[in-house]
């Protein structure tokens, strides 16, 4: 979900400008990690993004490609990569376990297409910070067989709470939750999460031309009995002439469900 900050940590009030209402682009992830298995596991996510902006709020789609390197003991479920399980009387052996070979595998494939919308209940105005609402749906067009996805749709809601200073500091909160759809044999925990950052523009001050942030993120574990995923992440805005941006972040996992470490490379225009 990395890209999934990204995307929030440029959108405040410049998504919602006059002379704006699309903005196109793409946040390529790498990461790798075990993710509470015994072997590691590596992730290469490309979502392409269309974002429609309106004057309280925005609605986007994100059609991702993925790609992942592994034993075959990790799905991605709602955009984590978490360890694949199984019940013991669903009819088939739990993949990933000591009773099965490791073997590499590679598969790369369709994600799931999430369709997300936010809608601003307060500007942000003197004391008062900027609060959106924000919801989302993921359909299952993701491959479950090779570990690209569930099967199941998902959807959820959150909440994101902003308030930026004179120095060109802002500080956010945003927290969600999801329910995990429940493929056949396997056993889900709904997902919350919430991260908690600070951002600050650099360049003039009328129009600062890079943002820097610093965020601590956690995440329920979606397989029962693991550790909540948590981790830090560092971005790097760049706005550039004619609507374009470029993001930059690195991820350091600070428990054995998230990522070891990711990194983030993306580009978008607006018009």
């Amino acid at each position: 979900m990395i890209w999934i900050t990204l995307i929030v940590l440029v959108a405040p009030a410049l998504a919602r400008a006059a002379d704006e209402e699309w903005q196109v682009g793409s946040t390529p992830s790498f990461s790798s990690g075990r993710y509470g298995t015994d072997t590691r596991t590596e992730v290469l996510q490309t979502p392409i993004t269309a974002r429609r902006l309106f004057s309280r709020g925005d609605v986007t789609v994100v059609l991702p490609l993925l790609c992942v390197w592994g034993s075959g003991n990790v799905t991605v479920v709602n955009g984590i990569p978490v360890r694949q399980e199984r019940l013991a009387n669903a009819g088939t052996s739990l993949r990933g376990t000591a009773t099965v070979t490791p073997v590499s595998t590679r598969n790369c494939g369709l994600g799931d297409v999430v369709v997300r919308g936010r809608y601003y209940l307060v500007d942000e105005r003197g004391w008062l910070p900027t609060i959106a609402i924000r919801g989302h749906v993921k359909t299952p067009t993701a491959d479950a067989a090779q570990g690209l996805g569930t099967g199941e749709p998902d959807e959820g809601a959150g909440l994101e709470v902003s308030r930026t200073f004179q120095s060109g500091t802002t500080a956010m909160v945003d927290g969600g939750y999801t329910a995990i759809g429940q493929p056949a044999g396997a056993i889900y925990n709904n997902n919350w999460w919430y991260d908690i950052g600070l951002a600050q523009d650099i360049g003039f001050r009328a129009k600062p031309m890079v943002n820097v942030g610093i965020f601590y993120e956690e995440y329920r574990a979606i397989v029962p009995g693991l550790e909540n995923a948590r981790d830090v992440l560092a971005t790097l805005s760049l706005k550039g002439a004619k609507g374009w941006r470029v993001q930059l972040a690195g991820e350091l996992g600070l428990s054995s469900s998230a990522p070891d470490h990711s990194f983030t490379i993306g580009a978008g225009k607006r018009f």
